[in-house]
C-alpha cells in the first residue's frame, strides 16, 4: 500500500492557497533544469525456491582465501538471505612412481558453526551474490603445497533452510580451478553420481548433507580420515564388495564411462596395491603373501597393464563369451499339434482332445553359423542341453511346462522330465516331440489360440584353449566346458512367432543396470547373473537334494521340531561374469516361474508351516510367480529373508517405491493385472514332519520332497499377491524373528474383493483394485513423475 504524509500535505495546501492570493502577472518559464542522475533499477529476487544453483565467480587462494559465488533458484532469479552454506577446498595431488592422483583436504567449513566445522565469514551481498572468506589458511596445510599448477577443488554445500514456504533440499556443488583460476592440467573423476544411480537411486550420505560423489572424494582423503580404508577408493569398493549385486570381477559396473567420468579407465590405467587389496584380501605386497613382495606401485604396471586388467576382471568366467561362440543351438522350428506323431508318444496313451504335443526341430550350428549335420541326441560333446517349455500366454497353462532333456546331467522324472522323444532327423535338424501340455484351463478355458514358449540350458565340451570342441570325458566337462547363449522364442499352432506375443516388462539393460551386463559381438545384452545365483547346490548329494526342486529340513537336537533354513542358500553372485547360462532379463524364468507353479521350498525348508497365522500370507509373498518372486525377493519379504544373519537376506539399492527403476514405461499399471489368472498354492504339501536322517543325504522319508509333487488346492487374487510382495510385511519388533506381515494390509485388500488361499469354486476373480489405484494414483503414492 503507498503511504500518505499527513504533515507534507497540510503544508502545500496553505501554500496554495498564499500563491492563489497573489496577483499581477508571475512573468515567463524560467529554464528547465538538467535532467537527474539515473536511478538503479530494483533487483527481482527469488520469493521461493525448489532448488538452488551455485556459480563461482571469483576465488582467490591466499593465506586469506576467499569465494564470490552467485546463487539463482530453478528460475534462474537471484536468491538472498541464505545463511546455511558449507565450503571444502581440497587439492590434487597428481600421482608418481605408479600413485594415483590423490586428493588432500584443506579445509572444511561451514556457515553456521557446527559440531564438526567453523564458519569464517560470510557476505550477503543482497543481490543473490556472497562473498565467503575461509577461516583456515589453507596454504599453512603440511600434506598439499599449493602452486600454479595443481589442481584445485572447491565445494559449496546449501540446503537445510527455507526461501519463502519452501524447505530447500541439500545440494552440493564443485568447481575444479587452478590457483589463478585457470582451467586445470590434471584431474581424477573416476566415478559420479550417474554411476552409482544405475543402481542407488538420489545419492545422498550423511543423513542427505551430501549429494554429489565429488563431495565425498574430496573429504575422505588420507590426510583427513582416520585410517587407509576410509579413503574414498577403499572405502567405496569395501562397503561393495559381498554386497553388490552383480560379480564382483565387473570393474565397469561402477567404472563406466560417461561425460563427467573422465578419468573412468584409472582402475585399470593405474593400479595400487592400496586400491587392489580391497577386493584380494588374501594379498600381502609388502610381506610377498600371494604376491612378489613390493614396497611401493612403481613396477604395478609393468605387468598388470590395462589390457591385462581387462582381460582378467571383465572376460566372463573362463572365457565364455568367446568360448560359447564355438556351439549354437538354434531352433528353426516349434509349433503345437492336437495329437502326437511319435510312437513313443502314441503309444503312451496320453493325448486327449484336451491336451497337444510340442514338435521343435534343433540345428546344431558351429562359430561361423554353418549346420555340423549331427543328430543331436547322438553327439558326445553335449554335458547338457536342455529346452524348458510350455504353453498358454501370458500366465503358462502347466506349473512348470516340461523340460526336454536332450542331454543332462540330472535325473529325469516322469510327467516333468521324460527321455527325449526324435521324431524326424534330416540335414543336421533333430525334431523332438513331447507333451502332453494341457490345452484347456480352469481359469483361462480353451487354450488352443494362445502361445507358447521355449528357452535352453545348454553347456558343451571344449579344450582348455577353448578353441576345439570335443566329447565330454566326465572329468573336464565342467572346468573346461562352456554355456550356451541364451534365447527364447514363442509360437503357437502354425509355427514360430517373428513377433512377441507377450508386453515387455523389463529389459537386459535396466536389469544389468544393477546386475551387471555382458554383451555379444553381434549386439546382443545379457545380463551376467543366471540361473545357479538363485538355484545354487549346497550339499553334494543326491541329483535334487539341496537344490530349490527338492531339499527339506532335518530336527538336529531331537525335540520333535525340524531347524528351519538349515538348507538356505545365498542369493550372492559369484564372482566370474555369465558363470553358466546368462538371463534373457529373467523372462525364460516364466516357463516354470508363474502363477500355476505352487510355492514348497519354504514349506520344506520350514520357514512357514501349516498351522501358523499367517501361512497363506507367507505362501503368497514366497510364491515363485515371476511377477510376485521379484518384486518380494527385492523387498526381503518371502518367508525365507528378512531375520537376522539369514543368508538370503536382500538390502535393495534404491527405493522400492520407484517402480521406474526396472519397468518399462507404465508397464507397472494395475490395469494389466486385471482378469490374470489366480496363484495357486498347495496348503497341505507337507502335512507331516517327521523330518529326515541325517546320515543319509538320500533319506526320501518325511520332509524329503519334490517341488512336482504339488498339487493346487487354494488360489490367492493376483493383484493382491503382487501388491502384498512389496507392502506386506513391516519390520521385525523386539522377541520377533523376521519381518511381520502387515494385517491391515491384508484386511484392506480383502474388503477389496481380494481372497487368500480360498478353494476353487469358491474363487470370484472380483479385484477392485484398480478401481481406485489407476495409473495416475499409483503414480502419485509411488511418488513417480
Amino acid at each position: 500500500m503507498k503511504r500518505f504524509d499527513m504533515k507534507v500535505a497540510t503544508l502545500a495546501t496553505l501554500i496554495g492557497l498564499a500563491l492563489s492570493g497573489c496577483s499581477g502577472d508571475d512573468g515567463k518559464d524560467g529554464v528547465d533544469g538538467n535532467d537527474g542522475t539515473p536511478g538503479t533499477p530494483a533487483i527481482i529476487v527469488a520469493t521461493s525456491a525448489q532448488s538452488l544453483n551455485v556459480t563461482v565467480e571469483k576465488v582467490a587462494i591466499a593465506s586469506d582465501s576467499a569465494v564470490t559465488f552467485m546463487v539463482t533458484n530453478e528460475k534462474d532469479l537471484p536468491v538472498v538471505g541464505l545463511s546455511h552454506f558449507g565450503f571444502m577446498l581440497s587439492g590434487l595431488e597428481e600421482g608418481e612412481n605408479g600413485d594415483a592422483n590423490n586428493w588432500k583436504l584443506l579445509s572444511s567449513e561451514s556457515c553456521p558453526d557446527s559440531k564438526y566445522a567453523k564458519c569464517g565469514t560470510l557476505t550477503d551481498n543482497g543481490d543473490g551474490t556472497y562473498n565467503y572468506h575461509f577461516l583456515k589458511d589453507v596454504t599453512a596445510e603440511p600434506a598439499f603445497t599449493i602452486n600454479d599448477d595443481k589442481t584445485l577443488r572447491l565445494m559449496v554445500n546449501t540446503g537445510g533452510e527455507k526461501v519463502g514456504a519452501s524447505e530447500l533440499p541439500y545440494a552440493n556443488m564443485n568447481y575444479d580451478f587452478r590457483a589463478q583460476g585457470e582451467t586445470p592440467l590434471y584431474t581424477k573423476n573416476v566415478v559420479n553420481n550417474q554411476n552409482c544411480e544405475s543402481c542407488h537411486d538420489d545419492f545422498t550420505i550423511h543423513g542427505g548433507h551430501y549429494t554429489e560423489v565429488e563431495t565425498c572424494v574430496s573429504c575422505h582423503t588420507d590426510n583427513k580420515v582416520s585410517s587407509s580404508e576410509k579413503v574414498f577408493p577403499m572405502l567405496a569398493h569395501k562397503a561393495h564388495i559381498g554386497v553388490i549385486s552383480a560379480p564382483v570381477g565387473g570393474c565397469d559396473n561402477c567404472h563406466s564411462e560417461n561425460e563427467q567420468a573422465t578419468d573412468y579407465a584409472n582402475w585399470k590405467s593405474v593400479p595400487t596395491q592400496e586400491t587392489c587389496i580391497t577386493c584380494h584380501t588374501d594379498v600381502n605386497f609388502k610381506e610377498g603373501v600371494g604376491h612378489w613382495p613390493y614396497q611401493d606401485n612403481a613396477q604395478c604396471a609393468n605387468c598388470h597393464t590395462p589390457d591385462t586388467l581387462e582381460m582378467v576382471h571383465l572376460s566372463t568366467y573362463k572365457g565364455q563369451n568367446e568360448r560359447r561362440n564355438n556351439l549354437h543351438l538354434t531352433v528353426t522350428e516349434a509349433k503345437m499339434v492336437d495329437a502326437p506323431e511319435a510312437k513313443a508318444n502314441i503309444d503312451a496313451n496320453l493325448d486327449t482332445d484336451k491336451t497337444g504335443y510340442v514338435q521343435l526341430t534343433v540345428d546344431i550350428l558351429d562359430k561361423d553359423g554353418i549346420t555340423r549335420n549331427e543328430q543331436l541326441d547322438l553327439v558326445k560333446y553335449m554335458y547338457y542341453a536342455e529346452f524348458y517349455i510350455n504353453w498358454g500366454g501370458q500366465d503358462m497353462g502347466m506349473e512348470r511346462g516340461k523340460v526336454l532333456r536332450v542331454h543332462t546331467n540330472k535325473e529325469n522324472f516322469p510327467g516333468y522330465v521324460d527321455e527325449p522323444i526324435v521324431l524326424n532327423y534330416e540335414n543336421g535338424k533333430t525334431t523332438f516331440e513331447i507333451g502332453p501340455f494341457d490345452l484347456e484351463d480352469d481359469f483361462d478355458g480353451d487354450l488352443n489360440d494362445s502361445y507358447g514358449m521355449v528357452t535352453p540350458r545348454i553347456w558343451f565340451c571344449i579344450d582348455k584353449d577353448g578353441e576345439t570342441i570335443q566329447d565330454c570325458d566326465g572329468k573336464t566337462d565342467w572346468s573346461n566346458g562352456a554355456a550356451g547363449y541364451n534365447w527364447q522364442h514363442f509360437f503357437n499352432k502354425e509355427g514360430m512367432l517373428e513377433e512377441r506375443p507377450r508386453r515387455q516388462i523389463v529389459t537386459n539393460e535396466l536389469c544389468g543396470d544393477c546386475h551387471g551386463t555382458t554383451t555379444s559381438e553381434d549386439g546382443f545384452v545379457q545380463m551376467t547373473l543366471n540361473c545357479r545365483s538363485c538355484h545354487s547346490v549346497v550339499k553334494n548329494d543326491s541329483t535334487y537334494f539341496g537344490t530349490t526342486c527338492a531339499s527339506g529340513s532335518v530336527d538336529s537336537d531331537g525335540d520333535g521340531a525340524l531347524d528351519p533354513m538349515i538348507m538356505m542358500k545365498n542369493l550372492m553372485p559369484r564372482g566370474e561374469r555369465d558363470w553358466t547360462t546368462a538371463s534373457n532379463a529373467g523372462e525364460e524364468c516364466l516357463a516354470c516361474h508363474n502363477a500355476n507353479n505352487m510355492p514348497t521350498q519354504v514349506i520344506r525348508n520350514s520357514q512357514t508351516k501349516q498351522g501358523d497365522e499367517d501361512y497363506v500370507e507367507q505362501l503368497t509373498m514366497s510364491h515363485p510367480d515371476q511377477k510376485v518372486w521379484i518384486h518380494a525377493m527385492h523387498a526381503n519379504n518371502r518367508a525365507n529373508q528378512s531375520g537376522e544373519g539369514w543368508k538370503r537376506n536382500v538390502e535393495y539399492s534404491a527405493d522400492l517405491a520407484n517402480c521406474a527403476k526396472c519397468h518399462i514405461a507404465d508397464s507397472f499399471d494395475a490395469k494389466y493385472l486385471v482378469g490374470r489368472k489366480p496363484l495357486a498354492l498347495d496348503l497341505d504339501y507337507m502335512d507331516t514332519y517327521d523330518g529326515l536322517d541325517p546320515a543319509n543325504g538320500k533319506d526320501t522319508s518325511g520332509n524329503k520332497r519334490y517341488a512336482v509333487d504339488a498339487v493346487a488346492d487354494a488360489f490367492v487374487s493376483p493383484t493382491a499377491a503382487v501388491c502384498l510382495s512389496c507392502h506386506g510385511k513391516r519390520a521385525a519388533t523386539e522377541g520377533e524373528d523376521r519381518r511381520q506381515v502387515r494385517k491391515d494390509v491384508v484386511s484392506h485388500m480383502k474388503q477389496n474383493g481380494a481372497q487368500f488361499g480360498v478353494e476353487l469354486g469358491q474363487y470370484t476373480g472380483e479385484e477392485s483394485c484398480a478401481v481406485c489405484h489407476d495409473l495416475t494414483n499409483l503414480k502419485e503414492v509411488h511418488g513417480l513423475k
